[in-house]
């Protein structure tokens, strides 16, 4: 009986000194999100940054346009109309896509 329990006490101590001495993993968390040891290359983090928050204001609607419609040639104007729309109704209608984005803040 004290044979076995010496052998269960030498395996439980094993494996707490073990997972004390290992490596750190490829996905630590040290209170920000997605950060990773790949340097942001992870899949998590790349979904994460590209779904952040829009502050819900005329302006950043308008930035984010012109920023998403890299490839049009007329998004200056086209983003600039809808943000002069968005300012008068408080309704952001994406140029491109048709969406309606409501209670926008007229800033």
């Amino acid at each position: 009986m004290k044979i076995a329990a010496v052998v269960l006490s030498l395996a439980v101590s094993g494996i707490v000194l073990s997972s004390a001495l290992a490596p750190a993993s490829a996905s630590k968390m040290n209170g920000k999100c997605c950060q990773s040891s790949d340097g942001g290359r992870s899949a998590a983090y790349r979904w994460h940054m590209s779904h952040r928050a829009i502050p819900h204001t005329c302006s950043a609607y308008a930035a984010s346009c012109i920023r998403d419609s890299a490839d049009r040639s007329d998004k200056v104007q086209m983003c600039m109309a809808a943000k002069a729309q968005c300012m008068k109704t408080g309704v952001h209608v994406g140029p491109y896509s048709g969406r309606h984005y409501a209670g926008m803040t007229r800033i």
